[in-house]
Order: C-alpha cells, then sequence, then structure tokens
C-alpha cells in the first residue's frame, strides 16, 4: 500500500527531529498532552492502559522529569478534566490542505471558539473534510531485550495484522493498523514477542495528499503550531503530502 507522510506533525517531530532539535517545553507541552489524553481513555495505571504506557516511554526518551509526568497523568484524573470529553473538529487550512483536530475539552463553546479564530488567521474554514481522511492506528516499536533482525520483526508485525510497515531505522519499527486493531496488535507486539512499544496512538491518515512548495510548507507548520499551543487541542493531523 502506498505511504503517506501527512499523518501528524507532532509524531514527525518525536522520531525525526528528537528533543535536542525542538524546543524542550514546546514537546514537553505536546507529551504531557499524550499523556493527559492516554489517561483520560484508559486510565491512570500504566500496566493496564498500554497507551499510556507509551507515553509515558516516549515522555523519559525525552528527558522530561519524572514529577512532570506524575503532575500529569494526576491532572488527567483530577475534577478539572472529569467532564473533559474527545472531539475532532475538522477543517480546509492554509493552501487547500485539510486538517483533522483531536482535542480533550470540558467546554466545547470556548474550543470552537478558539479553532474558528485560528482558522481565520490562517485563511481557512471549519468545514468537513473527515471523508479525505481514514481512521487508523499507529504503533511505533522496537525489538527490546530480543535479538530479532528488523526482517523477523516486520514479519511479526504482519502476522500480527499491521495493514502497512515502515523502517524508521534505529531499529524502529513504525505499523499502521486498523484502529479497532490497535490494542490487540500492541498486546501481541508486546506480550507475545516481547517488543519494546515506544508509541501507540489512533491517527488519521489522508486517503489523498496535498502537495506544498517548502515555502507552503512553511505556512502549514506555522498554522499548525499555532493551533496546537491552545490548551484544548492535543494534535493536529494533515494532509499534506
Amino acid at each position: 500500500p502506498k505511504r503517506h507522510s501527512g499523518h501528524s506533525r507532532w509524531s514527525k517531530i518525536r522520531h525525526s527531529k528528537g528533543a535536542a532539535d525542538v524546543k524542550k517545553g514546546q514537546l514537553f507541552a505536546a507529551l504531557v498532552k499524550d499523556i493527559l489524553n492516554a489517561t483520560k481513555e484508559g486510565g491512570s495505571d500504566p500496566k493496564l492502559n498500554m497507551r499510556l504506557a507509551a507515553a509515558i516511554r516516549q515522555a523519559k526518551q525525552a528527558d522530561m522529569p519524572k514529577e512532570n509526568i506524575e503532575r500529569a497523568i494526576k491532572r488527567a484524573t483530577s475534577k478539572e478534566y472529569t467532564n473533559a470529553e474527545q472531539v475532532v473538529y475538522e477543517g480546509l487550512g492554509p493552501h487547500g490542505t485539510a486538517l483533522m483536530i483531536e482535542c480533550l475539552t470540558d467546554n466545547k463553546n470556548r474550543t470552537v471558539t478558539a479553532l474558528r479564530s485560528k482558522f481565520r488567521r490562517m485563511g481557512g474554514s471549519m468545514t468537513p473534510v473527515g471523508y479525505m481522511f481514514d481512521r487508523k492506528g499507529r504503533i511505533w516499536f522496537t525489538g527490546g531485550s530480543t535479538a530479532d533482525s528488523t526482517d523477523a520483526m516486520m514479519e511479526n508485525a504482519i502476522d500480527a495484522d499491521a495493514e502497512d510497515i515502515a523502517d524508521l531505522g534505529d531499529g524502529k519499527i513504525e505499523v499502521i493498523c486498523e484502529f479497532c486493531s490497535l490494542q490487540a496488535i500492541t498486546k501481541q507486539l508486546s506480550d507475545a514477542h516481547n517488543y519494546t512499544v515506544e508509541l501507540m496512538e489512533g491517527t488519521f491518515v489522508p486517503n489523498t495528499t496535498v502537495a506544498l512548495s517548502d515555502e507552503q510548507a512553511a505556512d502549514l507548520n506555522a498554522a499548525i503550531e499555532d493551533m496546537e499551543r491552545l490548551d484544548d487541542v492535543i494534535k493536529v493531523h494533515c494532509n499534506s503530502a
């Protein structure tokens, strides 16, 4: 199957640039949101919540202090987040790109008002674009304590029902799968094969992409960065090629 590179800006930054090349505060803010979202979705015990365990592992790899991680988990289970809901908003961004915006909010009116303002500023609008994406699961894993080769790891991922796999380098494999299979495949990779799962998330994979010039891509990245500064926004997915 054809690969699309337009998934999520933050997951690309976490892998390709690493903590050293991104403002640490920005990276930490994104990782805290991942922990909040994972905790809200599956509870505060990483032994029972595979997505939270992966989010904590990512945070540790970025050298996030332990107290920051614990504070984020505690915050997700506090009164502040009791009524928070996971919501996805859609819209057209700069240069004809489609955006899917994952949010965690306890006040949808506040979130929509803030997003509308951001869309206006970037010359876009909130409008349905979900048909341009497929809801998928994404997993990053390494061989962990095993001595398995990259080929063996990929073979096992295919056997576990991966739809698409990619070698990210440094012994890390990416799996794209049906969203409904995300838990089962993660469990098989970690339990049956003893692999280390470094990322486990729902994602939106574009089924059509928009090619941008370097200048247009810079506009888009600036707009997404601005949008991701909103407290309610967890992650922005786009369909740029």
